[in-house]
């Protein structure tokens, strides 16, 4: 075991599963439901304008980056008035919607290394999604999770990973974070104190003039490195 770090602290998204497949999942899946019982939805709108909608939207209500659930519910909203359906109906879409987002396929590695590292660590998921720990069936391997809705920013302030190094009862330099994204999980971990473990799981390059503390590819790595 590293003995020079207490806690774990874990991106979800693109480190757990792969994320952009769940997601043109769901959307195509609510594209369906759209065609099947809001006609006039799917006349005005593509399921490829489905993403520009989205970032419109963030544009126009900038303070909404943080809350992707929210995010989701006023796009499904937009897209109802816009074709002079009922508002309220943008919540039957939305739970549908989350339905599909939690439907995720965990990479082969993930199970056995969050059985073996929740045994040693404390284990925190922090993530900017809103995916759901327990509907997936990995809520048990973690003291607990820091959502950016929980701390109002998205990574990589260093907010969230101080909330869960607060979960953890650990201080930042006793941690590592790890995570797939350059920007928001090495970086952010930089920047809050935390130590870092990159994980590559499409042999990616690294493009950043800083470094990981770690470089992996898989979590059964991550697993060697850290026992």
């Amino acid at each position: 075991m590293t003995a020079k770090f207490r806690a774990i602290t874990l991106d979800l998204d693109n480190t757990l599963w792969d994320m952009w497949s769940v997601i043109e999942r769901a959307e195509k899946n609510s594209y369906r439901y759209l065609q099947e019982h809001y006609p006039r939805v799917t006349e005005r709108y593509s399921v490829e304008d489905i993403p520009d909608l989205r970032w419109a939207l963030i544009d126009r209500q900038p303070e909404l980056q943080h809350d992707v659930t929210e995010i989701r519910r006023q796009l499904f909203l937009e897209m109802l008035t816009e074709s002079a359906y009922d508002a309220v109906d943008a919540e039957i879409l939305l739970n549908r919607f989350l339905v599909d987002r939690n439907n995720v396929e965990l990479y082969p590695d993930v199970i056995p290394a969050l059985q073996a590292l929740s045994q040693q660590y404390p284990l925190v998921a922090l993530t900017d999604g809103n995916s759901n720990l327990a509907t997936i069936g990995i809520r048990d391997y973690f003291v607990g999770a820091v959502y950016a809705i929980d701390v109002g920013v998205t990574k990589p302030h260093p907010a969230g990973f101080l909330k869960a190094c607060e979960i953890a009862g650990t201080n930042p330099v006793e941690t590592i974070h790890v995570g797939d994204s350059p920007t928001a999980d090495i970086a952010g971990a930089r920047g809050a104190g935390l130590h870092s473990m990159w994980i590559r799981r499409n042999s990616e390059e690294w493009a950043e003039e800083f470094t990981p503390n770690y470089t992996v590819t898989t979590l059964t790595e991550a697993v060697e490195i850290l026992r």
